[in-house]
């Protein structure tokens, strides 16, 4: 009776003990290459294991031929199943895809998601232990926004040397952030061409070259183009110019040009201008009259040929356009004066047109 009472009080003398959570799991990926590749790889493991003192650094091999040369969404595909497995916090693994130059993954398990995070360096400028410090900063980054208490303490630690490493260094980027699974960026697809481009101008036209008598005349054009995927662009234009001009102190002329041209032409972008170097060939029509000529009234037609720019300003479908072109003309209207016979009004044969106007693009 007083042994059973003796062990009973050793029993209750004796101190609890209280066992916790474990630390936690960081799985290393151990992978094949040259032999330094494989001396930086296992030094590194025992650099991360004295710098993470209060981790479980695990070194383990990757059941999975020519790992290192696997794109890197194969890689993930390879890794997560082994972090999941020893419900690691953290797996990391070192590659070597060109010599010389080494590529740090490291792959956080959080709440709900998966970050990578890859270095890129010269083995010749770095050291293991640098390669460690970079980890811990890492990892430390990738818990960086996670709910605190879904954090072991262990992490919470590392949490709080980054942000201060981070405070201190605010001019130091991050390193960059991809959400797996890793997917390119779609491309963007080329703004689609609006066919159609309506221009309406007014025109002030002057001679230039050989005429006889007032040469300025005013009036407008329209031009109709269908533009191509490559820029390039054929069209119409019309347009009609006229002049009432008192060539003599009693002699008037009245005359009406109408040129028909076929265009060419192409788009070049020069920052927020466009420019439009255009060429143009057809008839043109002239109707002239005065009392005072032999004959009073003359209808001529001939070829004309144009050489021009358009100079477009604006955005959206709407644009403004300033116009400059040349128009040349193979034959010409004349006027001869009756009681003379003396030529006193010829139409020029090279033009300056100069317009401005709205442009339309769509469809």
């Amino acid at each position: 009776m007083f042994g059973l009472g003796l062990t009973l009080v050793l029993l209750s003398a004796t101190p609890k003990v209280s066992v916790g959570p474990p630390p936690p799991l960081i799985v290393m990926i151990r992978t094949e290459g040259p032999p330094a590749f494989l001396k930086t790889q296992s030094r590194l493991h025992e650099e991360l294991t004295l710098l993470l003192d209060s981790f479980v650094v695990l070194n383990t091999p990757i059941a999975v031929p020519d790992f290192p040369k696997k794109p890197l969404a194969e890689q993930l595909a390879a890794v997560l199943p082994v972090a999941k497995q020893n419900d690691a916090a953290a797996v990391v693994w070192l590659s070597e895809p060109l010599p010389g130059q080494l590529m740090l993954h490291l792959v956080a398990q959080g709440t709900g998601r998966t970050l990578v995070r890859t270095l890129e360096f010269d083995r010749r400028s770095r050291n293991e232990s640098a390669l460690a410090l970079m980890l811990r900063e890492l990892l430390g980054t990738a818990f960086l926004y996670e709910p605190v208490q879904t954090v072991p303490p262990q992490l919470r630690a590392v949490v709080k040397a980054t942000r201060a490493t981070m405070s201190n260094a605010a001019d130091v980027a991050p390193p960059p952030v991809v959400d797996t699974p890793i997917a390119p960026p779609a491309p963007m697809p080329p703004p689609r061409v609006k066919h159609l481009r309506l221009v309406a101008l007014g025109l002030v036209d002057g001679g230039l070259i050989d005429q006889l008598g007032q040469s300025l005349r005013f009036g407008g054009e329209v031009t109709a183009l269908f533009r191509f995927e490559n820029r390039l662009a054929l069209g119409l234009s019309v347009a009609l110019s006229g002049q009432r001009a008192q060539v003599l102190p009693d002699v008037a002329v009245s005359s009406l040009s109408v040129p028909v041209l076929a265009l060419v032409t192409r788009s070049y972008a020069v920052g927020d201008l466009t420019l439009w170097p255009r060429v143009g060939l057809g008839p043109e029509l002239t109707v002239t009259q005065s009392r005072q000529s032999v004959p009073g009234a003359l209808t001529t037609t001939t070829g004309a040929a144009l050489l021009g720019v358009d100079l477009a300003a604006g955005g959206g479908p709407l644009t403004v356009v300033f116009r400059l072109d040349l128009l040349g003309r193979l034959g010409r209207a004349q006027l001869v004066d009756l009681p003379a016979g003396d030529p006193f009004w010829r139409q020029p044969a090279l033009s300056l047109h100069a317009g401005i106007g709205i442009a339309w693009e769509g469809l």
